[in-house]
């Protein structure tokens, strides 16, 4: 006897599926659950397993009271679990189910200018990030499926997924229980996928038992209303500071001022003014050439047998720093070629020279601008560029890729290869 059958089952979807082949005699048979159905762009788990058992006994009669006796299978099924789900549930088995509420633009903006503001979290890749978003917003790298998984499985907190340390001073204090979260421009929780990053940060969140907030259109429909609460690299207002992390943490000032030089590579180190003032400094580092990236910091030990090249630029957003990039790595590798060492500076150590050393990076690596930036950023983990440079930064990246600006990355770099 063939079957060949699908049957259906409502509410359940439970599947039966059996192809133009004969009935087994005992054993186990795949049934394909609920899970494992197939709908078109829905990718469901497994299938499940059940016993088969067949019972011979007759309904009446023996084999030898008649020649055209035929034995009934009547089949047993032993033990079956699954779960079933409705139609609808199934198809929807990729959206998020996680408690949330939407946040309009306007009661964002309310909140922000409060005396006491809402945490915002940017739930964005990190250059997206650093290329703009809302004033005060800590990022939350979740784009990769390492973290996402992580997170998920409660191996991680959300916190854990921050990208600077002053971010992480700002949700280490204490995570208020209202928290904001936004991506680029999700408009409807329905639209969250499980493979959103605001999906696996949300329901984070909420096994802490937090009350979250989806920000409506994201920061493509904030920027918009209310680009004056926003930082970015194309809308910079000259006639304020650029935004930093750390201008608002009175902790990070002090770290700021604090700072002294930063090893960065094996001969090159990362500082500020006083590292440059210091004559005993300079020699406990073994500097033989200095960087300066300022317009006023004099050259102080010329006449000691220090070279020194000056960068004369500012931290604005009308600076282009990226001019003077090819001369200053140029500058650092004179200084490595003679097996000395160079301390590059500014006025703190956060902005200019941070830049100059990523750059130098990305120059003589593969690596990307978010690893490089990283990798300064955890030798000195007060560095800061401003948008403008960071901007800057990814242009100066583009140009490595497209092979415009040319890669040097023989002999490579100690110190980071195993980062590359």
């Amino acid at each position: 006897m063939l079957w060949s059958w699908l049957r259906w089952i409502k509410e359940g979807l439970f599947v039966y599926s059996l192809t133009d082949s004969p009935m087994p005699e005992s054993g186990d048979v795949e049934v394909l659950a609920p899970s494992s159905i197939t709908f078109p762009d829905h990718n469901l788990p497994d299938r499940r397993r059940i016993g088969l058992k067949l019972d011979f006994s007759r309904l009446g009669g023996s084999a030898g009271d008649r020649d055209d006796y035929h034995m009934p299978k009547k089949c047993k099924f032993e033990s079956m679990s699954f779960a079933t789900c409705s139609l609808t549930s199934a198809l929807s088995l990729n959206k998020t189910s996680i408690p949330a509420r939407t946040i309009l633009p306007h009661e964002l903006a309310t909140k922000l200018t409060k005396a006491k503001p809402v945490l915002v979290l940017d739930c964005r890749p990190f250059l997206a990030f650093n290329l703009s978003h809302i004033h005060g917003a800590v990022n939350i790298s979740c784009s990769d499926r390492f973290s996402k998984k992580r997170l998920q499985q409660g191996k991680i907190s959300v916190s854990d997924l921050v990208t600077t340390k002053e971010g992480k001073d700002i949700i280490n204090k204490k995570l208020p229980k209202e928290v904001v979260l936004y991506d680029e421009q999700t408009n409807d929780l329905r639209d969250i996928t499980t493979d959103n990053a605001l999906h696996y940060v949300l329901s984070s969140l909420h096994r802490e038992g937090r009350e979250t907030f989806v920000l409506k259109g994201g920061l493509k429909d904030f920027s918009t209303k209310h680009g004056d609460l926003c930082d970015s690299v194309v809308q910079c207002d000259y006639h304020r500071p650029l935004y930093s992390p750390t201008n608002h943490l009175t902790e990070s000032a002090a770290e700021i001022e604090a700072a002294v030089a930063s090893q960065v590579l094996p001969f090159l180190y990362l500082g500020n003014e006083r590292d440059a003032a210091s004559l005993d400094r300079l020699r406990s580092h073994r500097i033989t050439h200095v960087l300066n990236v300022t317009s006023h910091v004099p050259l102080y030990y010329e006449k000691q047998g220090i070279k020194y090249k000056r960068i004369p630029a500012s931290d604005s957003g009308q600076q282009n720093l990226k001019q003077y990039f090819e001369e200053a790595l140029e500058f650092i590798d004179d200084c490595r070629q003679t097996g000395g060492h160079v301390l590059i500076h500014c006025h703190a150590g956060v902005s200019r020279s941070a830049t100059i050393t990523i750059a130098y990076i990305l120059k003589h690596t593969k690596m990307t601008m978010t690893d490089a930036y990283k990798y300064v950023k955890g030798k000195r983990g007060i560095i800061s560029p401003n948008f403008n440079f960071m901007g800057q930064l990814m242009e100066f990246e583009r140009d490595l890729n497209l092979g415009e600006t040319p890669r040097v990355l023989q002999p490579k770099l100690q110190g980071v290869e195993s980062t590359v």
